[in-house]
């Protein structure tokens, strides 16, 4: 016993090309979400504004019991958020040059003006705003005495704000580009396995249709005119239907056995009554998901060995049904049986192409066997996850 368990669009000449204007997105849109970032900046930087306005409102009351609070917040809040409106700025230039290996050097001339720049009018600001709220040292002090103080007491402070914002920007930017690489690399994942499951499919087509083809020649020989038809009729119901799945690597269970039900209709017109077909088919399972023409090749299988290799009947049994939340699918047959040295581990290209394609499809989620059953013949045993098609599928 042997088991695994892994899961064109039509080009225009120039002369019927009409160019329309974009349309635009209107002013008042376009302008809502940059609205709302500002929105949460300024909430964002409102929170050190407060600090340090209640900071320098705690110490004035140990001078000035009447000192106001507004007073703090006209001299702490506004500054905090001219960083608020610089923020937009500083991120943009962070995302243009950047802070990285090779490239740091050149981004420096670049950032070192744009601080020196956002300073000079971030402590013009405060000057203006202590001198609004009455503050006496402000008042009495020209600014060209005052601002290589401010330069020397804040300079660093803003150093650290403008760095800051560089740093966040940095690890958002750092998280952004890692999101859309995993996001690449699992699309290319996807492509791949959808790629191979294609290709996994398409070697079921001519399989299936040279032994058929095979077999009709067998007929014509024979000059069985009637038999001819009715297999090469077959044939192109066969392919009708299979073209038809070609866009779906699963298909409800209830389909699967409709291009089963073709393909043996083939078969029985080839070993006329020497086979039968036997069905348990619980009708709770017909609305569940399989992979298209997964039946088919060990029905083939099933037939092939347990059949073609005797002159007398064979008998070819199909079960589906549910257990909890596992699909379960078998076909068995009442050959002659596995031989000692049949190779479980590769098999016939249909039973091989059957492995792979669960393997793409479930991973570990599933279970394949196929192994002697004890009253003679073969058993192939599916076990799959259940997943519904849809709500409720009528049986006919």
């Amino acid at each position: 016993m042997e088991s695994t368990s892994p899961a064109a669009s039509p080009v225009l000449p120039s002369s019927a090309v009409t160019l329309r204007p974009r349309p635009s997105t209107s002013a008042p849109s376009a302008l809502l979400p940059l609205a709302r970032r500002l929105s949460l900046l300024l909430l964002a930087y409102a929170v050190p504004g407060l600090i340090t306005s209640s900071q320098t409102y705690f110490y004035a009351q140990l001078k000035d019991p009447t000192y106001p609070f507004d007073r703090a917040l006209l001299m702490h809040l506004p500054p905090w958020w001219y960083w608020a409106l610089a923020t937009p700025l500083v991120l943009a230039l962070g995302r243009r040059f950047r802070l990285e290996r090779g490239v740091w050097p050149r981004s420096l001339t670049v950032h070192v003006p744009a601080v020196i720049g956002l300073m000079l009018p971030h402590l013009l600001l405060m000057v203006f705003l202590n001198r609004a709220a009455g503050e006496k040292w402000f008042l009495d002090n020209s600014l060209g005495f005052i601002l290589p103080l401010m330069l020397g007491k804040y300079g660093v402070t803003d150093v650290g704000i403008y760095g800051g914002i560089l740093a966040v920007g940095s690890a958002l930017e750092y998280h952004r580009r890692y999101r859309e690489g995993e996001l690449a690399q699992s699309q290319l994942e996807t492509r791949l396995a959808h790629a191979q499951l294609d290709a996994l499919r398409a070697q079921l087509h001519p399989h299936f249709l040279f032994n058929t083809l095979n077999a009709i020649s067998v007929l014509v020989r024979k000059q069985d005119t009637a038999g001819s038809i009715r297999m090469l009729t077959g044939v192109s119901e066969l392919l009708r239907m299979a073209l038809n799945t070609t866009s779906r690597q699963q298909v409800p269970l209830h389909e699967d056995l409709d291009f089963l039900d073709r393909y043996l209709d083939i078969e029985q017109t080839r070993f006329q009554d020497r086979l039968q077909v036997v069905r348990a088919i619980d009708s709770a399972t017909l609305g569940a998901l399989v992979p298209s023409l997964i039946l088919q090749p060990l029905v083939e299988n099933a037939i092939k060995h347990g059949l073609g290799t005797r002159s007398g009947a064979g008998r070819v049994e199909l079960r589906a049904s549910r257990e909890g939340a596992r699909l379960v699918l078998e076909v068995l047959d009442d050959g002659p049986g596995l031989s000692p040295g049949w190779d479980t581990h590769g098999g016939c290209i249909g039973v091989a192409n059957v492995r792979a394609r669960l393997h793409q499809l479930y991973g570990d989620r599933h279970a394949f066997t196929l192994e002697n059953r004890a009253e003679g013949g073969v058993r192939a045993r599916l076990e799959l996850p259940f997943q519904s098609a849809s709500p409720e599928v009528s049986v006919s």
